[in-house]
């Protein structure tokens, strides 16, 4: 048995980000994940994910290069960090699965979704547990620990770690 705690915000939004990022970095430590897979739109959750999770492997998705911050792109190429986004990428979210994500928040959807087009543009190997974390606009309200797959029917959700009630 395993025995782990998951910390609720009282409201999804950009003020828990900072919190999001510490517990992602503790979490990752406590049991030997290395790679993160974060999502960004103009590059702000990017650069601060970039400072604090120092040592971890980092795959930043966004929704398009034009919203994306040019100082974000640079930082993340010259640290050797992928920057993928959804618009480039081939996948079919199937409704009933977004939907179903969704009813956690916003930040459960897309954090499952980001590690799919990971996986689909060969940034993320299948079958490898990695945390994911997203929002519900702006900055990180969520993360979990999920095992990575090219196809939504096979993702698995194996911990929660945050998220808005």
């Amino acid at each position: 048995m395993i025995e782990r705690s998951i910390v609720y915000f009282e409201d999804p939004g950009p003020e828990n980000t900072c919190k999001v990022l510490e517990l992602v970095k503790k979490r990752a430590d406590e049991v030997g994940i290395d790679t993160i897979v974060l999502a960004s739109t103009r590059g702000d959750t990017a650069k601060k994910a970039m400072e604090i999770l120092n040592g971890k492997k980092i795959i930043i998705v966004g929704i398009s290069r034009e919203r994306f911050s040019e100082e974000a792109m640079k930082a993340a190429q010259e640290k050797g960090f992928p920057v993928i986004f959804s618009n480039e990428t081939d996948y079919h979210y199937p409704e009933e699965m977004r939907t179903a994500f969704r009813r956690f928040g916003q930040g459960m959807k897309v954090s499952v979704e980001d590690v799919v087009i990971a996986c689909r543009r060969e940034c993320l190997k299948e079958g490898v547990d990695v945390i994911s974390l997203a929002g519900s606009s702006r900055g990180a309200d969520t993360a979990i620990i999920i095992k990575s797959a090219q196809d939504f029917s096979t993702v698995k959700i194996r911990e929660v770690i945050c998220m808005p009630r």
